[in-house]
C-alpha cells in the first residue's frame, strides 16, 4: 500500500523544531539559575562544618531574581513566538499575558522551600541511622549540588517541557482570543488533543477531542484548565503535559485521519 505524501510535513517540522529549541532553552536557563542559586546556599547552609537547613532562607530574594531575570524572560519569548504563528504583532503590554507570565513565574519560586525541606530530610534521616556529621553534611552537599546527583538535571527537563508546552498553548490561546474578537465571532471554540503514545496519562487520553467554547475551561481529571498546561491547573494535570491546543471556528468539523496533525474541513 503506498503512503500518500504528507503536505503537513514541513510545517510539522517546523512545529517540533520550535518546542525542541523552547525546551533546550527553558532548561538550559532553569539549570543555570538552580546551580548560581545552589552555589550560593551551599557554603552558607555549611558553614562552621556543621548543617543549618535555616540558612535557605536567606537566600529567598536571590532565587526570585533568578527566576525573573534569567528564566521567565525565556517563557515570554516563547509565547510571544507561537504567538506569532496565530496573529502578527507583539503581545507586549497585553494584560493577560502579564497575568499568565505572572502564574508560570509563581510556579517556580518554590524552590527554596523544596531545598529547605530536602536538607531536613537528610539530617533527619542521618540521625535515624545514627550517622556522623561528616556523612550528613556529605548528603546535604550532594542535595545543593547541581550536579551532584540526577535530581536537578531531571528537574530542568520537566520544568523545560512543561513550561514550554504551556507557553506555546497560552499564546495560541491569547492569540485566538484576540482573532476571534476581530473576526467578531461570537462562538469560537477550541479542541483538547492529546499526544497519541503510551506515556500520555489516561485523564489526558480520556479529555482528547474534547471540544469547547473558547473562554470556556475544559475539564480534565476533574481539574478546569483553560487550555494544556494551564499553569493554574493542579500539578497532576499540568507537569509534563505534551497536549496541544487546537483553535476551532464555529461549524468547523476536525479530519482525524492524519490523528497528530488534525486538519479543519467545513
Amino acid at each position: 500500500m503506498t503512503v500518500p505524501p504528507d503536505e503537513h510535513l514541513p510545517a510539522r517540522l517546523r512545529a517540533q523544531a520550535f518546542i525542541r529549541q523552547g525546551e533546550e532553552r527553558m532548561g538550559r536557563a532553569w539549570f543555570r539559575s538552580m546551580t548560581r542559586f545552589l552555589d550560593r546556599v551551599r557554603p552558607a547552609v555549611r558553614q562552621g562544618g556543621g548543617v543549618d537547613p535555616a540558612r535557605v532562607s536567606d537566600h529567598e530574594a536571590f532565587w526570585t531574581e533568578q527566576v525573573d531575570v534569567e528564566v521567565m524572560p525565556v517563557v515570554s519569548g516563547i509565547l510571544t513566538e507561537a504567538w506569532r504563528r496565530v496573529r502578527p504583532g507583539p503581545p507586549e503590554g497585553d494584560a493577560w499575558v502579564s497575568d499568565y507570565l505572572n502564574a508560570a513565574g509563581n510556579r517556580m519560586r518554590g524552590i527554596p522551600d523544596e531545598v529547605y525541606g530536602l536538607i531536613v530530610a537528610e539530617v533527619e534521616r542521618g540521625i535515624r541511622e545514627q550517622q556522623g556529621i561528616p556523612e550528613i553534611a556529605q548528603a546535604v552537599d550532594i542535595v545543593l549540588t547541581a550536579s551532584g546527583s540526577d535530581r536537578w538535571p531531571h528537574r530542568a527537563r520537566t520544568v523545560a517541557r512543561t513550561e514550554t508546552l504551556a507557553a506555546v498553548n497560552g499564546g495560541v490561546f491569547r492569540a485566538a482570543q484576540l482573532d476571534a474578537e476581530q473576526r467578531g465571532d461570537p462562538a469560537p471554540f477550541k479542541q483538547w488533543l492529546s499526544t497519541e503514545d503510551k506515556r500520555t496519562r489516561p485523564t489526558h487520553r480520556e479529555a482528547d477531542r474534547q471540544r469547547t467554547l473558547l473562554m470556556e475551561p475544559f475539564v480534565v481529571g476533574g481539574a478546569a484548565l483553560m487550555f494544556p498546561g494551564d499553569p493554574r491547573g493542579p500539578a497532576q494535570e499540568v507537569i509534563n503535559c505534551r497536549c496541544s491546543l487546537l483553535p476551532v471556528v464555529l461549524g468547523e468539523t476536525i479530519d482525524w485521519t492524519d490523528r497528530q496533525n488534525a486538519r479543519g474541513t467545513t
